[in-house]
């Protein structure tokens, strides 16, 4: 696979320091692949270097089913009102304003928006899947295509990206791209995770934030930089908690002025937040560690369900791939078949051949909702583990 790596997108420095360094098992990979997580010593921007270059991203988005979701859970419908509402509240737009909703996804988030009146509606969206089921569901036209690839005949008035900009390896030339694309006076609304806030409290997943994907640690300061520096200045600006990913959201809107770029603040806060949250996810990881030891020692039978990045991570931070590994079982129809650890995965039906093994449950956002289709689906009587307090019975 190829690397890229990189030096600051905010201002250009290759002078960095070196928080941690994340490590990966992919499905169909036979050797963990890893990223570095670096702060910019001259003005405190956290990324993540090392990594796949973007063509091999987009492959990975085009491919994806994880936000395949048909029945969009309570909390995300929560999320996405939430960002509509922040949007609606701050944003003077008229019922015909031009809006695109860039990395759309299903349509779920542009939906709130038709349901408002508005109806110069426009998605891109590098997952063909997910763009048909947005028209087959919502009605709603979106194009398939990434951000580098897509092209209008006309600005739009409001642009927004949600959970977009950090999965995006070339910031600066996207960017350039997005401000080309938004009129004069024109909104940017973007929705990403809350670096500065990631050391606060334990995370539920150890190592959660760093995922594959997610390769910019954005704070107020440093997002601030990157748009001032694209002739945006801000209209309001705060950081949102929601409950189904347990973390916060900075919740940006900006207005295009093509006003001289500001000088750079120093972003202060994400280097000190990431490593509290290198710290606190290592404190995460510890108990599960002691149960992979305890699963190799018992070599009792193990199924893991989810072959996500949790999986992925625990595979290469713990001695979990070394246990009594019969299965790993996923919803993703897109793994079926592909090796993880040297382990077909498969659909979750596959469950039944191995009756009485201990299924460890990798995943806390919907670990609930496993360990309810195994107790009334599969009337399961092996052991149930997990992360979550009370999951193990």
């Amino acid at each position: 696979m190829k690397l890229t790596t990189r030096i600051c997108e905010i201002c250009g420095s290759g002078d960095q320091e070196l928080i941690h360094r994340q490590y990966f098992l992919f499905p169909g990979l036979a050797q963990p692949a890893h990223y570095s997580v670096l702060a910019c010593r001259a003005c405190g921007f956290a990324f993540a270097s090392d990594i796949p270059d973007q063509s091999v991203l987009n492959q990975f988005y085009q491919a994806s089913e994880h936000h395949l979701h048909t029945s969009l859970p309570p909390g995300l419908q929560r999320i996405h009102a939430d960002f509509f509402q922040f949007v609606h509240r701050h944003a003077p737009l008229a019922s015909d304003t031009r809006i695109l909703d860039i990395g759309s996804g299903m349509g779920h988030f542009l939906h709130h928006f038709q349901n408002a009146g508005f109806h110069r509606l426009l998605g891109v969206e590098p997952s063909a899947a997910a763009a048909a089921l947005a028209e087959k569901t919502y009605g709603l036209e979106i194009r398939t295509a990434t951000i580098d690839a897509f092209a209008a005949s006309e600005r739009f008035g409001l642009i927004s990206l949600c959970g977009v900009l950090e999965h995006i390896a070339d910031l600066q030339h996207s960017m350039a791209s997005i401000s080309r694309l938004l009129q004069d006076d024109g909104h940017l609304f973007i929705a990403v995770p809350d670096a500065a806030t990631f050391g606060n409290t334990p995370p539920a997943e150890p190592f959660l934030e760093f995922a594959l994907e997610h390769i910019n640690f954005f704070s107020a300061t440093s997002l601030d930089n990157l748009l001032r520096a694209n002739g945006l200045e801000p209209v309001a600006v705060a950081s949102h908690y929601n409950d189904f990913y347990g973390n916060h959201y900075l919740l940006a809107l900006y207005r295009k002025t093509c006003k001289a770029p500001a000088h750079l603040r120093i972003d202060e806060d994400a280097a000190p937040s990431l490593r509290a949250y290198t710290d606190l996810s290592r404190d995460t990881l510890r108990p599960v560690e002691e149960l992979a030891v305890q699963l190799v020692e018992s070599q009792e039978p193990l199924l893991i369900w989810g072959a996500g990045a949790l999986t992925s991570r625990l595979l290469c931070d713990t001695r979990l791939g070394d246990a009594n590994l019969r299965g790993i079982v996923d919803r993703n129809q897109a793994l079926h078949g592909r090796p993880l650890r040297g382990v077909p995965i498969s659909a979750p039906d596959t469950v039944v051949h191995h009756p009485g093994a201990t299924v460890f449950i990798a995943s806390t956002t919907y670990a609930a909702e496993i360990h309810a289709m195994l107790i009334e689906q599969y009337h399961w009587r092996g052991r149930i583990i997990g992360l979550l307090p009370g999951a193990t019975q």
